[in-house]
């Protein structure tokens, strides 16, 4: 008699259903050889009994012969399709611990990154941040950043940085994308964002259509104000915090190229401190410093913001007056004389004033920034030659403009043409 597998009960399945959660594939194959081993004692008896029909010469019925057959080919078939089902619930065991492994380093990177990590939906809002984001922004949690700020665009202090963004990732995935991002109550920060957007699977339509941005922010505000603080330090002296000769040449000589373009005026001053060597001798190094600071700041003062002031060497400082004709930077090199002639100086025992001879130069057709320079260093000596604190215009006319001490025009020419 053939016997059929039974039908589990439901005590055996819910012992199967608590068991599969630990240790599920290990339980699977034991029943399932059970089985095996059941049927193939009743396929072997039933050929026992086939064998001893035909030993002992009794008619077998045609249809158990062709019975016993089909059901020990039927046996082969489960037997290999349950082999294909271990094979395939391994593989998927496999994968889920897999899965399980990665899901791990995900969330330990997630919650443990110093950078933040965030993912937004199709709409743009929001979904999960990492704790380091919400830190970055002054929130307690995660929870607490997403209840304030629904969307990554409200991050944006300026729309169109937004939407340099979106086109960025309509186009390619976003890569350090520099930009100033706003928090509540007034913080802002430069932050450096790279993401990528996430499409939809599948085919049709919606295939190719955006659902969700995963992307890294982190903060780069203090290697964003330490490339500015190199810069400012590049192009300034360190003593006077006027731009350096070197950064200097480079706007003047931008500011000149323009001017020869736009058919502009421009003048430049060069100033050199009288007799600064005796305030050294005197007074101390230390003191002669201060007197560079101040004459630094009177000259910020006395021109406008549109104007270069640089320190060129020693006790020199170059001034450049663009869109500045002669009698303007006649005007303004007076200025200069009168603001730091009358300003004290204090040491321990006093205090003392100082004077400056200016030589000027306006700039000309076809003019080059040494020949402006030349020319004004020139007029700068004959200053010197003709008693200092005064200023010379280089001209080659025969009468160069002069201002008196009212700052009116004077009727002679203070300077001439050298």
């Amino acid at each position: 008699m053939i016997t059929s597998i039974p039908t589990p009960t439901e005590t055996t399945e819910e012992s199967i259903a608590y068991t599969t959660l630990y240790n599920g594939a290990e339980l699977y194959r034991t029943m399932t050889q059970e089985v095996f081993r059941k049927e193939n004692r009743v396929l072997d008896r039933a050929k026992t009994a086939l064998d001893d029909l035909h030993t002992s010469g009794e008619s077998v019925n045609p249809a158990f012969s062709s019975l016993i057959k089909g059901y020990e080919k039927l046996l082969r078939q489960s037997h290999r399709l349950v082999t294909m089902g271990d094979r395939m619930q391994q593989n998927l065991s496999e994968l889920n611990r897999e899965l399980g492994v990665s899901e791990e380093k995900y969330r330990g990177i997630f919650e443990n990154v110093t950078e933040g990590i965030y993912r937004c939906g199709s709409d743009g809002r929001l979904i999960e941040v990492n704790p380091a984001m919400a830190t970055m922004f002054g929130f307690k949690d995660s929870a607490q950043f997403l209840s304030a700020i629904p969307t990554l665009q409200a991050l944006f202090c300026n729309e169109e940085d937004y939407a340099r963004y979106e086109s960025l990732l309509v186009v390619e995935s976003v890569r350090q994308f520099e930009v100033k991002v706003c928090g509540p109550k007034g913080l802002s920060l430069w932050a450096e964002i790279s993401a990528s957007a996430m499409h939809e699977e599948g085919n049709g339509r919606h295939a190719h259509l955006r659902s969700g941005v995963v992307g890294v922010l982190a903060d780069v505000t203090e290697r964003k104000h330490m490339v500015e603080e190199m810069c400012r330090l590049a192009r300034t002296d360190s003593l006077t915090g006027l731009w350096n000769r070197r950064y200097f040449m480079e706007v003047a000589g931008r500011e000149i190229a323009r001017a020869s373009r736009n058919k502009t005026q421009m003048s430049l001053l060069i100033l050199d401190a009288d007799y600064f060597k005796c305030v050294n001798d005197n007074y101390g190094h230390d003191i002669g410093d201060k007197a560079l600071v101040v004459m630094s700041r009177l000259l910020l003062d006395s021109v406008r913001d549109v104007d270069a002031v640089g320190r060129y060497g020693g006790e020199e400082f170059v001034v450049l007056l663009p869109d500045a004709s002669r009698k303007a930077a006649c005007y303004v090199a007076e200025r200069i004389l009168k603001n730091i002639r009358r300003t004290k100086i204090e040491h321990g025992k006093g205090a003392f004033s100082m004077t400056v001879s200016i030589g000027l130069a306006s700039l000309e057709e076809e003019e080059t920034l040494d020949g402006l320079l030349k020319y004004a260093d020139i007029a700068l000596y004959a200053a010197k030659k003709n008693g200092r604190d005064r200023v010379e215009i280089y001209s080659r006319s025969e009468c160069p403009c002069s201002v008196d001490e009212e700052g009116s025009e004077a009727s002679a020419c203070a300077g001439r043409e050298q």
